[in-house]
């Protein structure tokens, strides 16, 4: 082969494994997210929880791009997209970035607040939906927290407000029930650890720019979610989550629980290959 011949082949090659791991800035709904593509075949996008980012998923991303085109982002005002100055409704950024990304339909994945954020889209906009995974997910409308679910969020505003998103209240949120890891590895900790305090804590600072998925709630609007639901619950989760775990598998029509035994609230750091294996086996079973 010709040398010219075999340098051509080479930058080919090369373009080519960019372009299926891509990292970019998407200018869409007033603001700028942060996502990254790989793999090939259905979309499947990973939505990220409260003070996080992309990098909850990394044990996911690999694995999930070798069978999918995978998609993760930073939610408005969250690692690397813009920041968020005034309440907004994260649904339709998700759709304009799909929208962007020139994604009909797609798998959806959300831990946290992503997983609202999943099932709020799958109500408004059902055929843009294959399958959704529900990951240790808050709910917008649903007001039977614990005392301490809302005595640790208290906290941890009380502070951020009044002190800022330094050293201490990071250290408080890690030691939470929505950020505790149990049996993660060293490296999901530190990574984690790396997130928070990557995190500027705006929503902490001022609760008022938090995410709004205006009226009627996500809550209200799970009767009309017409995708299968995978539910996965850390079996040491808050017990808040647990409850609104037990409204989805009740009134979302095809839906399934299962409980992650050992993991805390961030089940797909602290069990990743267990997480993978249920989310697969879910994602590859025929309707």
């Amino acid at each position: 082969m010709r040398l010219s011949t075999l340098l051509s082949f080479c930058l080919l090659l090369t373009w080519t494994v960019r372009a299926q791991n891509s990292s970019s800035i998407a200018a869409v709904n007033g603001t700028k997210l942060y996502y990254e593509v790989a793999g090939r075949g259905e979309a499947l996008v990973f939505i990220h929880s409260i003070a996080l980012d992309t990098r909850v998923w990394d044990a996911q991303w690999s694995v999930f791009s070798k069978k999918f085109r995978a998609i993760r982002y930073d939610v408005r005002g969250y690692g690397q997209s813009g920041r968020a100055h005034d309440p907004h409704d994260p649904t339709e950024d998700l759709k304009a970035l799909l929208d962007f990304l020139k994604v009909e339909k797609a798998h959806l994945v959300g831990q946290g607040m992503g997983g609202n954020i999943a099932l709020n889209f799958a109500a408004k906009y059902p055929d843009r939906v294959l399958k959704i995974i529900s990951v240790d997910t808050t709910l917008d409308g649903f007001s039977d927290y614990t005392a301490d679910f809302n005595a640790t969020l208290n906290q941890i505003v009380d502070l951020a407000s009044h002190r800022g998103w330094h050293d201490e209240e990071q250290a408080v949120w890690l030691r939470s029930p929505l950020t505790r890891l149990y049996t993660a590895d060293d490296r999901a900790i530190i990574n984690l650890s790396e997130i928070i305090a990557d995190y500027h804590g705006d929503h902490f600072i001022n609760p008022r720019i938090n995410p709004d998925f205006g009226s009627p709630s996500t809550l209200q609007l799970l009767s009309k979610i017409q995708s299968p639901l995978l539910i996965l619950v850390g079996e040491k989760d808050e017990e808040s989550m647990h409850r609104i775990a037990k409204i989805l598998e009740t009134q979302i029509p095809y839906s399934q629980k299962r409980i992650i035994k050992g993991a805390g609230h961030l089940s797909n750091m602290d069990k990743p290959k267990i997480f993978n294996h249920l989310a697969l086996s879910f994602l590859r079973k025929k309707p």
